[in-house]
């Protein structure tokens, strides 16, 4: 348990703006709860209900998120079954709040600025319910692997990933109805998950990453369309990177747009509104429509949200995004032919899809309605689904995990030891009346498709990525 002098001591600064600060310290020495979302574009909440219901696990719905639970302090859930095929996601309760204010709507074209781990992109793009487009953008090249795993794991289409700086990300990239700008923190509101932010608390951190936050929000607003929104979020308590941000953003942009601080509501969610000053300086009279959530009042992380609608230009800020695609687009028939003739596949579920090269090895899938960027270069964009280079083309574990249920041939339902040997790596014998061709198959347990393997001379290889399994465990943030 976490000293309550340590606690006091670290956040002390704040003691006048926090409501209930006895409550406010109580709650930051205990673990925090686990919880997670239903990836609703595969599964039901009922079936995932059912699942955890069979290893004697009671999930709690969140009142105020449809579609996410809570389950008992230190519960991990990273290499459970259901996070690993891409039927659940997890993410801390509090960081829900910012995409839900964003409110994402599948025609829209969407940026989500700083976007490492992914864990809001991929909130943004089922919420879209994979149509229209999501640009997820980091500038580290390491974090951005997180997001990739994410976006296959979950069968994302429409979501292209770019790596670039956030304070000067390119103009020609075009316009967005909606910025989400989740920004570098201090992360003092996460000191329940990770109690050494306590030993790295201190203002001169707050002031540097300040104005690094300052930039951002900044060419959010510019990238933003007129009438469009901007969520503004971080997981601090520091008034330096809150509504000091906020402010100056909108004070050097008052000249270029015109904004507004937007109120927020959350039904069956409590928070605080903003504050009006901070020490010697006075806030914008709207920055008491901004959201401090503290750990004690929701059984949460701390995190503060501004929701700013764009209500003009007073400047042309941007060039039009004259893309509509930029990719290499091929034809698909040969390729749905093949996988046709090995799993049964109906050609129309791809149907909506078009099909295009990312490189000589790879081809991918995306929707006709999905706009990426021609500046900054794409990671990625859409879903990989086949690896062509080997002497068969092979469906990659993302495409297996998105249209797994539409196979009609070569399929293996397998128990759960199985189950769970697959998903290590490991292989095993099979043994019966077996209607499989050697060769690439797809493994399934109680209906949920795991992936894809190999059955050769009476054994199933797993071809489940290593990366996956090893890794899964740290993909639990914000």
């Amino acid at each position: 348990m976490i000293s309550v002098n340590k606690v006091k001591k670290a956040f002390a600064r704040y003691k006048e703006i926090i409501p209930d600060w006895d409550d406010f310290i109580d709650s930051l020495t205990l673990p925090l709860p686990t919880s997670f979302w239903v990836n609703n574009l595969r599964v039901t909440p009922e079936r995932i209900i059912e699942l955890f219901k069979k290893d004697g696990l009671k999930l709690t719905p969140v009142p105020w998120y449809a579609g996410a639970f809570r389950l008992k302090e230190n519960f991990s859930l990273g290499n459970r079954l259901e996070f690993l095929t891409g039927l659940i996601h997890i993410q801390e309760e509090v960081a829900l709040t910012a995409v839900k204010l964003l409110d994402p709507r599948p025609e829209e074209r969407i940026l989500d600025l700083c976007a490492a781990p992914g864990n809001k992109t991929a909130q943004i793009a089922v919420l879209m319910q994979n149509r229209g487009t999501v640009i997820a953008n980091d500038y580290n090249f390491d974090r951005l692997r997180a997001i990739t795993r994410t976006v296959h794991r979950l069968g994302l289409v429409n979501v292209t990933i770019t790596a670039h700086n956030a304070i000067n990300y390119p103009r020609n990239a075009g316009q967005f109805d909606k910025v989400l700008v989740d920004v570098p923190c201090s992360c003092e509101g996460t000191s329940r998950k990770n109690p050494e932010v306590l030993d790295q608390i201190n203002l001169e951190q707050s002031l540097k990453l300040s104005r690094l936050q300052t930039l951002i929000l900044i060419r959010a607003l510019e990238l933003c369309k007129t009438g469009g929104r901007v969520v503004y979020s971080t997981c601090t308590y520091a008034p330096e990177e809150n509504e000091m941000v906020v402010q100056k953003a909108l004070d050097s942009l008052v000249h270029k747009i015109e904004a507004e601080i937007l109120p927020v509501q959350i039904p069956d969610f409590k928070f605080c509104p903003g504050i009006p000053a901070w020490q010697d300086l006075r806030f914008r009279k709207d920055m008491i429509n901004t959201m401090r959530i503290y750990p004690h009042q929701n059984n949460t992380g701390g995190f503060f949200v501004a929701m700013i609608r764009k209500n003009g230009d007073k400047k042309t800020h941007l060039q039009t995004n004259d893309s509509q695609n930029f990719l290499e687009f091929v034809d698909s028939s040969p390729w749905i032919s093949i996988l046709r003739e090995r799993f049964g596949f109906a050609e129309e579920i791809f149907e909506p899809y078009k099909f295009y090269k990312v490189n000589a090895r790879t081809i991918c899938l995306i929707l006709p309605d999905h706009l990426t960027v021609a500046k900054p270069l794409r990671q990625s964009a859409g879903l990989p689904l086949l690896r062509t280079t080997l002497k068969y083309p092979k469906l990659t574990t993302a495409g297996v995990l998105m249209f797994g249920q539409h196979a009609r041939k070569n399929v293996l339902e397998v128990n759960k030891e199985q189950a769970y040997c697959y998903l290590r790596g490991a292989a095993f014998s099979v043994s019966g009346n077996l209607s499989l061709e050697e060769g690439y198959v797809i493994l399934k347990f109680e209906n949920i498709v795991l992936g894809i393997a190999l059955y050769l001379n009476g054994k199933i290889i797993s071809l489940f990525p290593k990366a996956w399994w090893i890794k899964s465990h740290i993909n639990s943030g914000g």
